[in-house]
């Protein structure tokens, strides 16, 4: 596919089927996430981890409902979440975030491409570092924090329609 379908097919999945991500589109998912552009080339200020688990999928479903006060699974039922975490010291304020954000797009354009739905969501990092246990379960690195996580899997209305791409956002040229 080339990148501007790609890009107008990509949306925000909010409900998925049950089955479990096929390994070779993980993996090809992973590797667009390992292909990010990252600030300074630091690579090794981050951190991915593969959530496949189900019991940490609904320990991290209920941090976030508990953090935002909500009844509705936050995952949206997907199979597969991947948490990016950064050092925690970095040499410019944002980078962090920054870099953890082109790494989750990545893979989001990735999984577009071929066929895997994706969403941001913003508690799984939150519930993360809120439960010191669980963190550790997902055995992120010492001096790491969770940034962003996102959901993925097979959207379960696979009807979506490509995105027209006109300019939505508020600009100013100068």
């Amino acid at each position: 596919m080339e990148a501007k379908k790609a890009i107008a097919s990509r949306y925000s999945v909010r409900a998925y089927k049950k089955d479990q991500i096929a390994e070779e589109k993980l993996e090809t998912i992973l590797a667009a996430g390992s292909a990010a552009p990252v600030g300074m080339g630091r690579y090794d200020s981050l951190h991915v981890t593969v959530i496949q688990d189900e019991e940490i999928r609904k320990r991290i479903s209920e941090g976030i409902r508990q953090i935002f006060n909500t009844e509705s699974d936050a995952l949206y039922g997907g199979s597969t979440l991947v948490l990016v975490s950064s050092k925690e010291e970095v040499p410019a304020p944002g980078i962090d975030y920054t870099n953890a954000a082109c790494v989750a797009e990545n893979m989001m354009l990735a999984g577009a491409d071929i066929g895997i739905g994706s969403v941001l969501v913003w508690g799984i990092a939150l519930a993360v570092e809120a439960d010191k246990s669980l963190k550790e379960a997902l055995s992120i690195p010492e001096g790491f924090k969770a940034m962003i996580g996102t959901v993925f899997g097979y959207a379960a209305n696979a009807e979506q329609k490509e995105k027209d791409l006109k300019v939505k956002i508020q600009m100013n040229r100068i």
